[in-house]
């Protein structure tokens, strides 16, 4: 069925909104960056948005194009400006800057291939090293709270943070006048070592509708949260539809975990082609003398720990109850792989 012009302009007048909501963001970072470290943050943000926006290929009466065009060309004089500036920075100035840059990270994976385990001891060891962390959880089934020692909740955003918007995934989005720095100061639960961690919320009985309206603003608010020397670690849910959904369009990161099962590396092999250009990361998870699956050579073995195991039977944090046991090292070698990489740029 065709849209209406009353649909159509309530999806113009929502893109054209989502632009100055990006923009807005871009501007704040530009004129608060004074050290290297805001000027890699400023530098980030711009190419992820330049990300989003994409090449237009809308015809010139569209009425979009033209704000598609000035989006676009902001964005690129920011990019530029900050490459400018850091251009001058002294290399040693910059490589401790680079160090202090946060992560954006997403973990996909097949369904008990371990992402969450894996997703809530690396938020902890980051944490523990003194790193500012952001953990979110975009699955509807959720268990990211429960093995970072987050108080569990099925409720995913409050009403206030939310508004009403017709052309927005789900008909909500984040709330007008609200950052997403802002959200996540203000919203987010604050768990072990001051993790700060949001969720869509769980799909239930209470209220089947509360994760559908948190969609679009945690989406929103992993976009475009500007916090430069924050990591953010999330937990997306398991399988290849929010992958192919773009809901990691907001890292520079990527770990793909597999198991040692062959559906997990079947499913390894169709997340692969989704991750795009950001920089991939295999992880096997659980091995014991398995082989590496064939395409899929890890760059972390996380092995088949039954320490881990037994705590994750007693709903305790694998980072609590054994945090010297091998699978727990291993994801310390994981956070030292990805901190590297990232400061590598």
């Amino acid at each position: 069925m065709p849209l209406t012009d009353a649909q159509i302009a309530a999806r113009q007048a929502w893109v054209l909104d989502t632009l100055e909501r990006r923009m807005s963001i871009v501007e704040g970072l530009v004129g608060n960056a004074r050290l290297p470290l805001d000027w890699l943050g400023a530098q980030r943000q711009a190419r992820s948005f330049l990300g989003y926006a994409g090449p237009s290929t809308r015809p010139s009466p569209d009425p979009l194009a033209a704000a598609f065009g000035d989006h676009v060309a902001a964005l690129q004089a920011v990019e530029m400006q900050a490459t400018e500036e850091l251009s001058t920075v002294d290399p040693e100035a910059l490589a401790d800057a680079r160090s202090r840059l946060g992560l954006r990270l997403a973990l996909v994976g097949k369904g008990g291939a371990g992402k969450t385990v894996l997703s809530s001891t690396l938020a902890r060891i980051l944490a523990r090293r003194g790193r500012k962390v952001f953990a979110a959880d975009l699955d509807t089934c959720p268990g990211l709270a429960f093995s970072l020692g987050v108080p569990v909740t099925d409720a995913g955003l409050p009403d206030e943070a939310l508004e009403e918007a017709p052309a927005a995934p789900y008909g909500w989005q984040l709330a007008a006048g609200l950052t997403p720095d802002e959200a996540v100061e203000r919203f987010g639960a604050v768990g072990p070592e001051g993790i700060r961690f949001l969720g869509l919320g769980k799909i239930g009985a209470v209220d089947k509708d509360q994760a559908r309206r948190s969609v679009a603003a945690v989406r929103q608010i992993l976009q475009g949260f500007s916090a430069a020397d924050t990591d953010v670690v999330a937990d997306l849910e398991a399988g290849p539809t929010t992958p192919f959904e773009n809901y990691h369009d907001f890292s520079t990161d990527v770990v793909v975990v597999v198991g040692p099962a062959w559906r997990s590396a079947m499913t390894a092999r169709r997340l692969l082609p989704m991750v795009g250009d950001r920089r991939m990361t295999i992880v096997a998870n659980r091995f014991r003398d398995e082989p590496d699956h064939p395409s899929l050579v890890p760059a972390i073995r996380v092995p088949n720990d039954p320490d881990l195991t037994q705590a994750e039977r007693e709903g305790r944090s694998p980072f609590e109850a054994c945090p010297d046991s091998p699978a727990v090292q291993a994801i310390g070698h994981l956070a030292d792989l990805l901190l590297a990489q990232l400061a590598s740029g």
